[in-house]
């Protein structure tokens, strides 16, 4: 409803929830008797353009709250937020992508999508809260989640409730500058904090967040990467400071590559072997491990 604009939230009152609750059980009502199983967004916006008994002024404002909502019954949102859905399957791993969610511009539907997705792991969290399995949550290109004021306080409290329940929140980024000095509450929860080989000014970032001794900010700096071969870095934790090499597997590496010239390399092969994409990684893999001396 209101597309996750801080002003539009600043406006929200508690007699707007109310009304938003009752469009809800109206739509639910209205949906039960059609015969139909799920409530659609469509059915809670026609709900909230249809409350009985409001006063003109509440029911300008009810309208009003419609058809911010119908924002999301078409289009590309409609398609994503504006049809039956299926439940979640119960495996190990699920791989979500945003894709064009997690453009400029999409922040609203980023934010819907995301405190859904999380409210799914939630739940099958607190299923399993009695196994001896983790649960691992781990979200890529970081810093759009922590940069969107709904989302951040969001991950904030749900996080520190998954301590208790065996779940560990990871996150993963390339662009700490873009981190807010508001995430501090947010980064400051991070027990562990696994840094690939970067250059003075990423540490000093990291400063911004986490007090580092002299000794860590030279340990950072210490670490080096070798094109096709390895990638090093620095653990902290507090009883914890450490370098490691990350030495990746031929097929894994080559899988993994995305730069320009690697496309290149890749459709090179292809053409010359007449083999698909796929294939074309497997015959990069084996010049990546001939490089390094194996077979």
């Amino acid at each position: 409803i209101t597309g996750g604009d801080q002003r539009e939230d600043d406006r929200m009152t508690r007699a707007d929830r109310l009304m938003i609750r009752n469009a809800i059980l109206l739509a639910a009502k209205t949906v039960f008797e059609a015969g139909r199983d799920q409530v659609l967004t469509e059915d809670v916006a026609n709900a909230l353009r249809n409350l009985p008994d409001l006063l003109e002024k509440r029911q300008e404002r009810a309208i009003e709250m419609a058809d911010g909502l119908s924002l999301f019954c078409t289009g590309l949102a409609g398609h994503f937020f504006n049809r039956p859905g299926t439940r979640w399957p119960d495996v190990d791993v699920t791989i979500t992508d945003m894709g064009i969610l997690a453009r400029e511009g999409y922040e609203d539907q980023l934010t819907v999508a995301y405190i859904g997705l999380m409210n799914h792991i939630h739940d099958l969290v607190e299923q399993h809260q009695n196994d001896g399995r983790p649960t691992i949550v781990i979200t890529d290109e970081g810093h759009i989640i922590t940069t969107n004021p709904l989302l951040a306080p969001y991950v904030i409290k749900i996080v520190k409730m998954w301590r208790k329940l065996g779940a560990w929140f990871w996150i993963a980024t390339q662009n700490l500058e873009d981190f807010p000095d508001a995430s501090k509450k947010m980064l400051n929860m991070l027990e562990w904090w696994m840094c690939l080989v970067m250059p003075k000014e990423e540490v000093e970032q990291i400063a911004r967040f986490k007090d580092l001794s002299y000794e860590e900010k030279n340990m950072l700096l210490a670490a080096r990467k070798s094109p096709r071969q390895y990638t090093e870095g620095v653990i902290l934790t507090d009883e914890l400071k450490m370098l490691f090499r990350n030495v990746p597997p031929p097929l894994a590496l080559a899988l993994a590559m995305t730069e320009k010239d690697e496309k290149a390399r890749r459709h090179e092969l292809m053409r010359e072997h007449g083999c698909t994409e796929l294939e074309a990684v497997v015959y990069v893999a084996e010049e990546i491990s001939r490089n390094r001396g194996g077979e």
